[in-house]
């Protein structure tokens, strides 16, 4: 691949595929997933959906990454893991990368086009919002985790009404804030990472913010993620699959994560950061397959 092409490429972050995306499609994918499960959704248009967000959040992640590295520049110099990236090293100018993020941008407008008119309010709100503004949080407040996974959760309205057609607030906000407290967890694991290069470059964190307490505080955000899913659930009307895998194994697989990561070692925090996506996966799981036993149930 030539250089300025592999420079490009970089910026995306495809090359981690599919980490980061997928941290972007779990929100997605559990709004839609309920929201199916809530009107009897065929199977084979489940299929299409979910196929639809994994795409649209892997566009999101690199358009997120390439604002990331163009405002973050001056500091990703000063962060070890980060003084490669391809606009502070000069592989990419800030010309080439805005070219770029016109082009994801455009094509991520496309995609909620088509999702409806209310869909389409929504994104046209969150994108901005979430992707343009996070990576200013970090200069201004301790907690840009909590901001982080607010914005990021507006995904859960967007696959909702996309796929009923009404905003059922009821159920969307238990799902939105179970969301919002499973990114703040593994956002907070994420940010461990560069907690010393982050202190030494004036960086804000939750992971600096919260200190050897970051155990404690993610456990109580882990029991609330455990309530909000629970109660979700209940409201949803979804049955023992649903509570065993979705709601118990995704609790206590972060919880597992939350008490054996080692917060002062980089590579642990990126290990559980990455193994975050098998509780995230396991809550799909539950409600793909009790969706399907529900639409079997019907067809009786």
């Amino acid at each position: 691949m030539p250089s300025k092409a592999r420079g490009l490429f970089e910026l995306t972050r495809l090359q981690f595929f599919p980490v980061g995306s997928d941290f972007i499609f779990w929100p997605f994918a559990w709004g839609s997933l309920a929201a199916s499960y809530h009107v009897a959704l065929p199977m084979n248009e489940v299929v299409t959906n979910t196929l639809f967000y994994a795409l649209l959040s892997t566009l999101i992640h690199s358009a997120g990454c390439v604002i990331n590295d163009m405002l973050d520049r001056d500091f990703d110099r000063k962060v070890e893991r980060s003084k490669d990236r391809p606009i502070v090293s000069g592989a990419v100018t800030m010309t080439e990368a805005s070219i770029l993020l016109t082009v994801l941008v455009a094509t991520i407008f496309y995609m909620f086009s088509t999702a409806g008119h209310k869909a389409l309010i929504l994104g046209l709100v969150g994108l901005p919002v979430c992707g343009g503004t996070y990576p200013l949080m970090k200069r201004w407040v301790y907690w840009p985790s909590v901001y982080l996974g607010s914005s990021m959760s507006l995904a859960v309205p967007f696959a909702w009404v996309a796929t009923t057609g009404q905003f059922d607030w009821c159920m969307i906000l238990k799902v939105a804030v179970a969301s919002c407290c499973w990114m703040c967890i593994y956002d907070a694991i994420y940010a461990c990472q560069d907690k010393k290069d982050d202190e030494k470059a004036g960086v804000k964190s939750t992971a600096l913010s919260l200190g050897d307490n970051i155990r404690l505080v993610l456990s109580v955000v882990d029991v609330i993620f455990f309530a909000c899913l629970l109660w979700a659930g209940y409201s949803n009307g979804q049955h023992f699959t649903f509570y065993v895998m979705s709601v118990i194994g995704s609790f206590l697989l972060c919880l597992w994560h939350i008490w054996s990561f080692d917060h002062n070692d980089p590579r642990d925090c990126w290990k559980k950061f990455t193994a975050g996506r098998h509780g995230a996966g396991l809550i799909c799981v539950g409600l793909v397959v009790d969706h399907y036993f529900n639409l079997a149930s019907l067809a009786v």
